[in-house]
């Protein structure tokens, strides 16, 4: 087999491909790139099991192809290799079945490959029922909502992304009981079967990445897996086992405190003030509310004390006090994309949320804090 490519078209495709190796495999084999080539063009695979990314490179962005098999590129220093070569033309030729030589006019490498005889069977086909949605909007779903992501190993299902469909009705949410972020969108078509998925969250914000313009990503929902299929790109994953915690009856329907503020004012009083939060972890800050003005502070023993005032727009007259994360709290802030949002409000011990003004599809939460 012989090939020779672009350095950016290669580039681009390693770079996609890439994302779904993982440090932690202790299946050499998966360490590789798999390179399937046939007279339609070069796919490129990589997986790590879990989170499985396939390219396809077409004929016509080929400058020279002979032959067809397969070879698995050790992935290990490659893409660097690739990157600093110093023609914009690489050529590719397997020798001995198992060695690879990568070579421009001036310089070679001969690498050492796997035996694709080894590479596990990895199943990517399209299921008969596909779910179409603009990568635009799919990309501002998993934004809007990934940040509230948990890290902790401890709840599995909490590292991942809850997907439900219900007829034209998609909705996401993430928690890592702390925070929650919902978004909802209306579907240009309705779903005929109920869907109520957990997509991991590693799975789901490599695909962001991925995905950019207005193009349409189809969706195939399988029972254990699903496939994002995004121009010449899919990118499969493993679902997370089990059922995801209810969070409906966090989110309150009636509110004492009903606060209209300009987002930007408020974003930077919060991060002003948390200069000097105590807690540096959680950077928790205090705001106070009485009639129409709010002021916003916080304290460290060694540095001081920093207050931030705002005039702003309540339902209610009578003072408040209550104690949050800066950090949860721009957090949330940040991917809102209005310039206005409500603060929703009861006591100082239960949820607070936050909402786009105008925007009825965005709903986030963060839990207070006690402080003594």
């Amino acid at each position: 087999m012989k090939w020779s490519i672009e350095k950016g078209v290669i580039i681009d495709a390693l770079n996609n491909v890439t994302k779904a190796l993982s440090q932690r495999t202790t299946i050499p084999v998966l360490n590789g790139i798999v390179f399937d080539v046939s007279e339609k063009g070069i796919e490129l695979m990589a997986s790590d099991t879990e989170l499985t990314i396939k390219v396809m490179i077409e004929e016509k962005d080929i400058k020279y192809l002979e032959g067809s098999g397969k070879i698995i590129i050790q992935s290990k220093y490659f893409l660097d290799m690739i990157r600093k070569m110093p023609a914009d033309v690489i050529d590719f030729e397997i020798e001995d079945n198992l060695k690879i030589k990568i070579s421009t006019p001036n310089n070679q490498y001969r690498l050492n490959c796997y035996n694709p005889m080894d590479y596990p069977n990895i199943n990517m086909e399209r299921g008969s029922d596909a779910i179409n949605i603009k990568a635009s909007v799919l990309r501002e779903i998993i934004n809007q909502t990934s940040y509230a992501l948990s890290t902790q190993e401890v709840r599995p299902l909490l590292t991942g992304i809850n997907l439900k469909i219900n007829g034209d009705i998609l909705e996401c949410i993430a928690t890592d009981s702390y925070r929650l972020s919902k978004k909802n969108i209306k579907l240009d078509s309705p779903v005929e079967k109920l869907v109520n998925i957990v997509i991991p969250g590693r799975s789901i914000t490599e695909l962001e990445k991925i995905i950019s313009d207005d193009e349409d990503v189809e969706i195939h929902v399988f029972t254990n897996k699903i496939l994002f299929i995004y121009k010449n790109i899919s990118v499969q994953s493993n679902l997370l086992s089990g059922s995801y915690p209810e969070t409906s009856h966090f989110i309150p329907n009636d509110f004492a405190y009903m606060i209209n503020l300009n987002l930007k004012e408020f974003y930077d009083a919060v991060d002003r003030a948390s200069i000097l939060a105590q807690n540096k972890e959680r950077n928790i800050i205090k705001m106070h509310i009485e009639d129409k003005d709010m002021v916003i502070t916080s304290s460290s023993s060694e540095l001081g004390i920093a207050e931030e005032k705002l005039h702003i727009d309540c339902n209610n007259k009578e003072k408040i006090e209550i104690s949050f994360s800066s950090r949860y709290m721009m957090d949330a802030l940040k991917v809102i994309k209005e310039d206005n949002i409500l603060l929703l409000i009861n006591t100082d011990d239960k949820p607070i949320l936050i909402k786009p003004v105008t925007d009825e599809t965005l709903l986030e939460l963060i839990l207070p804090v006690k402080t003594y």
